[in-house]
């Protein structure tokens, strides 16, 4: 509560409290997409000059890899223009990325803070609980003001690197992205009040984001299904392409974004009025008697499958989203494989290997999407330890008594298991789904897949809990994500910058490999089994000597 009513805040408290919650958001996500957009830009403009034919033979030799691969990312206008390339490459899936940090903000802006009892303090005050929502959504609509306008300033530095300055179109670009954002954080904050808890209201708000970015990208083949677009933020971002020549900031899309997010905090904050504190509008009522047990659960025991137990839903939320896009994937086969048997620059761009089939080819592509998926269930698992930190928990664990060493150890085998269920989940999903459509499989390669993503997750998750036992706050995740930004990043410069192959193995994303054809270099086995040793052993450490709360 202290910094809640701390003097130097504005009137409005929870505002200002909510920006400085995010103080360390706000610079990682700037700074991720600055670096990002420039390194890019620089990479458009190296490769343009030394393509034959210039910037619109390279566009049209890209075009094939570009419809192939339309479920990922779309529109693409204009790619013999800079603006056109980075509003396609970057701009497409930065929206992705911070519209889904939204959504997972807006779950736990008021449902992920009432395990602490804080809101019941606020409310205690007299400040009515549509305050308190309004008053959230306020500061986070702050935060992503902030970020827009670092991303446009890193759009104007890179279009400027590439020799195409537009400042303007750089900035209405940033405000689409922070609308759309917006919209998923406002769709966070809504399920969130009908769910069991936050972590499922996390789980259900990705999936269906995610869900309405990939109909979105295809909405225009898929017939009558096509009108659900008009129920996604991101077709409504799409309109706005300012860095697109022939497009512009389109005011009555970005108008019609702001006014979903209202309506639905709308929603949220009848559900929230509605509902009991600490409980879902839709949770089945407790039942008033309950058989007496002599016993406690077995899995209570530990606090690796009490952890597991008590996250259930959501994994089941993570097994069903991981199944349902891999067998999408696995379902794109035959359509993407022809474009890719017909044209080798697609095969080139994601370097196919020429003595493979082009089925193994592409299921091996659609195998490390599993890797995204993962990672982004080991960061939330680190905002959870971070929320365990300031809610007490840990000072409850570790009066158990359970040692921090054990208490590290149990964490890291609960995200190991976790993600070993959603990995097979995901190519269940994967391979059902390349069955249907009569694409065989290798179960070697399915196995060598399983395994190496175990080992990634591994490596992800040991360095997760050294950041959060050195740091133990909110600044652990961000410095997480901006090692994962960092280590995406760097697959991309590698070929496009022309680096040697073994500058990959500084990147996690690198060091993976392509498991599902061949066993991975030994370097990058090396580097992920010793991230996972050091930083499993380097976090039990330092866990050791220090406190038992958050920063």
């Amino acid at each position: 509560m202290s910094s809640i009513n701390h003097p130097s805040l504005p009137s409005r408290p929870l505002v200002g409290d909510t920006l400085r919650a995010h103080r360390w958001g706000i610079p990682a996500w700037i700074a991720g997409a600055a670096v990002a957009m420039v390194a890019i830009a620089a990479g458009f403009a190296s490769e343009v000059s030394r393509f034959a034919g210039g910037a619109q033979e390279m566009a049209d030799s890209m075009r094939p890899g570009v419809e192939a691969m339309r479920l990922l990312r779309w529109p693409a206008d204009r790619l013999d223009t800079l603006g056109g390339y980075l509003t396609y490459h970057n701009v497409t899936l930065f929206t992705l990325g911070l519209t889904l940090y939204a959504a997972v903000q807006g779950a736990h802006a008021v449902r992920g803070a009432e395990a602490s009892g804080v809101p019941a303090q606020i409310l205690a005050t007299g400040r009515s609980r549509t305050g308190v929502l309004l008053d959230r959504a306020a500061g986070f609509a702050l935060t992503l003001a902030l970020i827009s306008i670092g991303l446009g300033a890193g759009l104007a530095a890179a279009m400027a690197v590439g020799g195409e300055p537009d400042v303007g179109g750089s900035f209405m670009t940033g405000s689409a992205v922070g609308l759309c954002a917006f919209s998923g954080y406002a769709v966070g904050v809504l399920v969130s009040q009908l769910t069991s808890s936050a972590r499922a209201g996390t789980g259900i708000a990705a999936l269906l984001l995610t869900g309405l970015y990939l109909l979105t990208n295809v909405a225009d083949q898929i017939g009558p299904f096509g009108v659900l677009r008009f129920a996604s933020p991101f077709h409504y971002a799409n309109a706005s392409r300012a860095l697109v020549p022939g497009h512009g900031f389109d005011v009555v899309a970005s108008l019609g974004l702001a006014a979903a997010a209202v309506a639905l905090l709308g929603g949220a904050a009848w559900a929230y009025r509605d509902r009991d504190y600490g409980a879902g509008l839709w949770t089945r009522p407790a039942r008033t008697s309950r058989p007496v047990r002599r016993v406690q659960r077995p899995a209570l025991r530990a606090v690796w499958s009490a952890t597991l137990l008590r996250q259930r839903l959501g994994l089941l939320t993570w097994c069903a989203a991981a199944a349902a896009w891999l067998a999408l994937m696995g379902w794109l086969e035959p359509t993407v494989a022809d474009m890719w048997n017909d044209f080798q620059y697609t095969q080139r761009i994601l370097g196919a290997e020429p003595g493979r089939s082009v089925a193994d080819q592409y299921l091996a592509f659609a195998g490390q999407m599993i890797v995204p998926i993962v990672a982004a269930y080991v960061f939330t698992q680190a905002a959870g330890w971070v929320n365990d930190l300031k809610q007490g928990r840990v000072e409850l664990l570790l009066a158990g008594p359970v040692s921090w060493p054990r208490l590290v150890g149990q964490r890291l085998l609960a995200t190991l298991t976790g993600a070993a269920a959603i990995t097979v989940a995901a190519i269940a999903g994967l391979t059902a789904a390349a069955v249907v459509v009569g694409a065989g499989t290798n179960p070697i390669g399915l196995t060598r897949l399983t395994a190496i993503t175990l080992l990634f997750v591994a490596a992800l998750a040991a360095i997760a809990a050294l950041a959060v036992a050195w740091l133990r706050s909110g600044a652990a995740v961000t410095m997480l994500a901006a090692f994962l930004a960092a280590s995406y990043l760097l697959v991309y410069l590698v070929p496009l910058l022309a680096w040697p192959n073994w500058v990959l193995r500084a990147s996690v994303f690198g060091a993976y490999g392509n498991p599902y054809l061949e066993v991975p270099a030994w370097t990058g086995l090396a580097v992920l089994t010793g991230l996972a040793l050091l930083g499993g052993s380097g976090a039990a450490a330092v866990a050791q000597r220090s406190p038992k709360v958050a920063t």
